[in-house]
Parts: C-alpha cells; sequence; structure tokens
C-alpha cells in the first residue's frame, strides 16, 4: 500500500501525550510529515523544552510506525515552542506567529479533583488581585462546569469588535470571559478534546484583552486536555492548586503537582480551602475535614503554603448572589485569607518573572 501523509497521521493518532488520554496528532503536535519510498520523516512541535518527554515520544512514534509493514525507517525531528530556562523557573519566550495579547502574568489556578471549592477560590483571588494591582482579568476555562457568570452576578452576553475580537465583560475590577457567557443556562457542553482545545485557544487569542497584566484562568478540575491545551498556547507564570483537609482531597492534591511539574510549570503553592470553621460568639473553632493537610501536602512536595480559607456561610452565599464575599465582607477572616494569599502569589510571580 502506497504510504500517504494522512494515512501516517491516522497511524500516529495511536501515539498519546505522556500522562493524557489524547494523542499527539489531535493535541496538533505532529506538524509536517515527509515521504520518500518507505522512508518516513515526522516533524514534532512541543509545548516545552524536556529531555524524558521528547525521547518517549520519539520511542513511541518510531516504534508505532515501524509496526506498519510499509514502513521500513523513520526519522523524527523534535522542536520545541520555547527555549529551555532554569530548571523549575517559567519560560517567558513566546511561540512564534502567535496571536497570544500582551500579558505579562498568567496565573493557573486548579485542583486534582471537584468539590474543593476551587472555582469559589480562584474568583476571591482574581478579586483580591484586582485590590493589590491594575489591570487584571479572570478568565473561566472549566468548560463543563462554568460558574463565573454565577458567582459575579452576570447574566449579559459579551459582543465582538469589528475585527471580530470577544470584547471580555467587566465587574468588580476585572476583565471577565467564561463559556457561560456564550451559552445558556440549560444547555450541557460535552465536548471532545479538540473542541476544548479550540474553547482555550479562542479564550486566549480571540478575546480584547488589551490593557491586561494579570490573568486568572480557573482551569477544570483534575488533568486533562484543558490544562495541557492552556499551557501549549500561553507560557504560565505559575500554578496554584486548591484542595480541602481531608484525605481523599489530598491524594488528588499530588494530581496537579505532578501535572504542572511534568508540563514544566512553577508550582506556586498549596491552598486549603473549608480549612476550618470558627464559632461565632465563642472562642472555639472547629476542625471539620481535619485542617492541616494542605500544609503537610506542601511541605512533602517542597512547595509555598499559601493559605488557609476558613468556612463562612458567606462565601457560599456570595457565591450564589454574584457578590463574591471578598466583596460583600470585605474585613471578614475569610477575605482577609484570600487577600494574604494573594500577596503571596503576587510576590512569587514578580519575583521569577
Amino acid at each position: 500500500m502506497e504510504l500517504s501523509p494522512d494515512g501516517i497521521r491516522n497511524i500516529l493518532k495511536n501515539v498519546k501525550y505522556p500522562g493524557f488520554t489524547r494523542d499527539i496528532v489531535s493535541f496538533g503536535l505532529v506538524k509536517e510529515i515527509e515521504i520518500k519510498g518507505s522512508k518516513v520523516n515526522v516533524d514534532i512541535l512541543l509545548p516545552k523544552q524536556d529531555d524524558k518527554l521528547e525521547s518517549q515520544i520519539k520511542e513511541s512514534v518510531r516504534k508505532t510506525l515501524l509496526e506498519s509493514p510499509d514502513v521500513s525507517e523513520v526519522s523524527i525531528n523534535i522542536e520545541t515552542r520555547e527555549k529551555q530556562g532554569s530548571p523549575g523557573q517559567p519560560q517567558t519566550k513566546r511561540p512564534e506567529k502567535s496571536k497570544l495579547p500582551d500579558i505579562k502574568y498568567y496565573i493557573a489556578v486548579a485542583s486534582g479533583k471537584g468539590g474543593v471549592g476551587k472555582s469559589t477560590v480562584a474568583v476571591n483571588l482574581a478579586i483580591c488581585i484586582a485590590k493589590l494591582r491594575n489591570n487584571v482579568g479572570l478568565m473561566d476555562a472549566d468548560i463543563w462546569g462554568p460558574s463565573t457568570p454565577i458567582m459575579m452576578g452576570i447574566n449579559e452576553k459579551p459582543i465582538s469588535t469589528p475585527d471580530q475580537k470577544i470584547i471580555p465583560l467587566d465587574k468588580y475590577g476585572l476583565k471577565l470571559m467564561s463559556i457561560g457567557f456564550l451559552i445558556d443556562q440549560d444547555e450541557t457542553v460535552i465536548w471532545r478534546g479538540p473542541m476544548v482545545h479550540g474553547a482555550v485557544k479562542q479564550f486566549i487569542e480571540d478575546v480584547d484583552w488589551r490593557g491586561t497584566d494579570y490573568l486568572v484562568v480557573d482551569l477544570p478540575p483534575g488533568t486533562g486536555d484543558a490544562q495541557l491545551s492552556l499551557v501549549q498556547t500561553v507560557p504560565l507564570s505559575g500554578g496554584v492548586i486548591v484542595t480541602t483537609p481531608q484525605e481523599v482531597a489530598l491524594i488528588d492534591v499530588r494530581r496537579g503537582v505532578q501535572m504542572f511539574r511534568k508540563l514544566n510549570v512553577p508550582v506556586l503553592g498549596i491552598v486549603e480551602n473549608m480549612s476550618y470553621l470558627e464559632v461565632p460568639e465563642t472562642n472555639m473553632t472547629i476542625d471539620i475535614f481535619g485542617r492541616g493537610g494542605g500544609k503537610r501536602m506542601a511541605e512533602e512536595f517542597n512547595v509555598p503554603f499559601l493559605g488557609e480559607i476558613p468556612i463562612d456561610p458567606e462565601i457560599r452565599k456570595g457565591g450564589d448572589e454574584g457578590k463574591p464575599i471578598t466583596i460583600s465582607h470585605p474585613e471578614s477572616p475569610a477575605s482577609l485569607a484570600f487577600l494574604e494569599i494573594s500577596e503571596r502569589i503576587l510576590q512569587q510571580i514578580e519575583k521569577i518573572n
């Protein structure tokens, strides 16, 4: 059978990106395919410089192609979008021919699992960062569970400029973008990996982020397509991992830390949400979920522990009513905790960048 570039691409769909369920073709990593008789040359573009990753992909591509009886020899050329800096340091050189906005700092907020209050933390951190710095934005990249519209109390849809740039909505001093602004509340998003990649890319490149210096990105829970798509698209300044104290949540912190490290993104630290409950009008503090687990995890992985967020009914109320606690009760212990954590995050990213 005569070999063709399309046929080779179909074969390479069996090569998974290490640590992810998607293949290197759907991630857009396979750039050029050249065929000379039974010899195949493949050009691959990786998002980050990583010798181990390069070796794994080369071995997998070569093995997969040579399983075809029509392929006798394989040559693989791997390049990266960015040059490698010091180990553990963020990469600041932007991809060539990129439409990236001129944003100085990208701060990803992630969690190893759902239900830990990641979006609540992301929203309140963004508000606090906007109190400490100018030109702050919040991008809700949680494609399957966008909560920014409800938490920020926004029902309107964004409009576009004559050059087809989406104008982010504005509230509480933040520029905002979410898939929830573009779909009806009753609509269910059922997307495969390539569609997720396209949405994340569009929210970065096709949104008018002009004048934004700090962009907080609320990632979906877990480790998957959206996370890798974001790293492929922008040079992340660092990632924040949100957890709750109990052991069942802490198990997934490992996945979050390992994900960022595998993608060569600095881990800015761990936030322990729902850490404890202060009983009103008493000196009692109740550790409902155990308290201290986030700090232990930070010590285990040698990453900063950013702080504890107490349980406060006003956090839930503010999120439901579209007025986050850092706006409605800025002097509350929870709001002050968010503010202190934001200061620590800013100190780190501005130092290392």
